[in-house]
């Protein structure tokens, strides 16, 4: 019986292995390039435009003196080298500001009123970049 059971389970294997050959249909070598130009080639999506800055750099410099709470990403003892952060910074989705102060020149990040709404956000932007060299400025 066992026999028997093992030769079924053999022939139906064998049967159910057999699938039926595929054709080929041969193409004449004139009407290749025809029939390359017939096949539909799917439409690109078109790259997202980004969206221009709606301020620029003066609106937002000019802004942010009315507030008194500052988050500071750096601060340099030269323009050009602050200048050429707050431009990574740009890059990077901070439209930031280079602020002097004391002779000292400091890459403002964001600016606020309160000092709770600076803190809340400072601690976000520190987990976020994890950069724990941000810092708030009261002015």
């Amino acid at each position: 019986m066992v026999k028997f059971n093992f030769f079924l389970i053999l022939v139906f294997l064998l049967f159910s292995g057999c699938k039926d050959k595929k054709t080929i249909t041969p193409i004449e070598k004139g009407k290749v390039v025809e029939q390359t130009a017939k096949r539909l080639i799917p439409e690109l999506t078109p790259e997202p435009n980004k969206p221009d800055p709606k301020f620029t750099s003066e609106q937002i410099a000019e802004n942010r003196n009315s507030f008194d709470y500052h988050i500071v990403a750096a601060s340099y003892n030269n323009f050009s080298q602050a200048k050429n952060f707050k431009d990574k910074l740009y890059q990077k989705g901070y439209p930031s500001i280079v602020m002097e102060q004391n002779g000292k020149f400091r890459v403002i990040m964001q600016s606020f009123n309160k000092k709770e709404t600076a803190v809340k956000e400072l601690i976000r932007l520190r987990k976020l970049n994890k950069t724990p060299d941000l810092w708030l400025l009261h002015q």
